[in-house]
């Protein structure tokens, strides 16, 4: 009775796997952050690898289960058979164990060698891409007559210097100037170049964090006080999601990321337009008031606003802030979601379609954001839920910067208006 439970058993769950691999189809995996659907060179790579190691196992799964089921089958107990008589005949048998020996070998050399090729390859862009990579392959070391990079830089590939914090990343491109030093570091959203190796510097300055583009390349950790770097490439145009993989505090699932592939042209134009300032606001605005504001309520401590305001180099560069399609480490999308989605269902390139930023939308989270980040209350006076726990704004005790008193900003509905129509002009 038993063994029959375990036959009719075992045919039930080769008939769900079966039912579920019917079921799954290219466009289920092409989701956001689909290790499935690689973009490029290095996430090929670690797919192959992962897809030579799942073929692997289905084959034992099969022979091992494939046996199990027979043995159970063939040998089970039938009416009148005498069930005190147990058989010997497989122990100790010497070829079966040095066959199951040799087998077993034989798989982890099937992982091991594919696994050691990606681990060599995955360490730094390797020399047969460095021609077409190197900056002066496709990026012009003077535009109107102004050096973009040295001399000295023109064989090298682009580098990106990459910083976790808790619980956000900045991007730095230190060949190009554009640094947190400079005044021009890009939060959360790093922008690269198609077609393009690129060798990513890894740097934490808090905990460990760690970089993962999942249809790009990753993972690799941040650690303080120790260098880490990988390199990617992107193949397409389009916007990919990534994140931090590495429990990092409060707002780890909040640490998120973008990453926008451009053609290399738009690239170099991406650049220029980072390294502008801050346009001037219009005098007797809501936007002037809201810069008045973004001093007195003193954001400019830990925040920059080029061509505005210069001192802040903790938290993110407000300059172009405008410009982004994400907000609060990249977890409130400042794009119609609608629209987003829209696009990502009828787009030939599905999940790396993008519309642009929505104004009203903008406007909604800076609002929610400023407002309610780290604090209890909303604007109102009600209770509210953090939009990002344990994040830092408002509370600069946290900074641990010597002789500087707690502070907990709040404000009204009419400031945090006047300060989301100041940083939209930030574009």
């Amino acid at each position: 009775m038993l063994s029959r439970l375990f036959t009719r058993a075992a045919w039930l769950v080769v008939a769900l796997v079966s039912a579920f691999m019917v079921g799954c189809s290219k466009a289920d995996l092409q989701v956001r952050q689909s290790t499935l659907d690689p973009k490029g060179p290095v996430a090929k790579l670690q797919y192959d690898v992962f897809m030579d190691t799942v073929w692997l196992v289905l084959v034992l799964f099969v022979l091992v289960g494939g046996l199990l089921v027979y043995a159970v089958v063939r040998f089970r107990a039938r009416p009148g058979d005498d069930v005190k008589v147990v058989t010997q005949e497989g122990h100790g048998n010497p070829l079966v164990e040095i066959g199951l020996i040799t087998a077993s070998i034989g798989a982890l050399v099937f992982i091991a060698i594919p696994t050691l090729g990606a681990i060599w390859i995955d360490d730094d862009v390797p020399a047969s891409a460095v021609p077409t990579s190197k900056l002066s392959a496709w990026y012009p070391r003077t535009i109107s007559g102004v050096e973009q990079y040295a001399a000295t830089l023109e064989n090298q590939v682009l580098e990106i210097d990459v910083v976790g914090k808790q619980w956000w990343f900045r991007f730095e491109y230190p060949q190009l100037g554009l640094t947190n030093d400079a005044k021009h570091s890009v939060p959360n959203e790093m922008v690269i170049p198609k077609g393009v190796a690129i060798h990513i510097n890894l740097r934490a300055e808090d905990v460990i964090h760690s970089f993962w583009i999942p249809k790009i390349a990753g993972k690799v950790d941040l650690i303080p006080g120790r260098k880490n770097h990988l390199w990617i490439q992107a193949d397409e145009v389009g916007h990919y999601y990534g994140q931090c993989a590495e429990f990092c505090g409060d707002s780890h699932a909040y640490m998120l990321f973008r990453c926008e592939v451009l053609e290399p042209a738009d690239f170099v134009k991406w650049v220029a337009s980072q390294k502008k300032e801050a346009a001037p606001v219009a005098e007797n605005t809501k936007a002037a008031k809201g810069k008045e504001l973004f001093a007195a309520k003193t954001c400019v401590m830990c925040h920059n606003v080029s061509g505005h305001f210069g001192a802040g180099s903790f938290a993110p560069d407000l300059t172009h802030v405008a410009s982004r399609k994400s907000l609060a480490g990249a977890w409130l999308d400042n794009r119609d979601p609608k629209a987003q989605v829209a696009i990502e269902h009828t787009s030939p390139l599905g999940t790396e379609a993008s519309v642009a930023v929505d104004p009203a939308v903008l406007k909604a989270n800076l609002i929610r954001w400023i407002g309610s980040s780290g604090v209890a209350t909303g604007a109102d006076g009600k209770p509210t839920k953090d939009v990002k726990p344990g994040n830092r704004m408002h509370f600069y005790k946290m900074f641990n910067v010597a002789s500087l008193n707690e502070t907990h900003q709040t404000f009204t509905a009419e400031e945090l208006d006047c300060l989301a129509e100041y940083l939209m002009t930030l574009k």
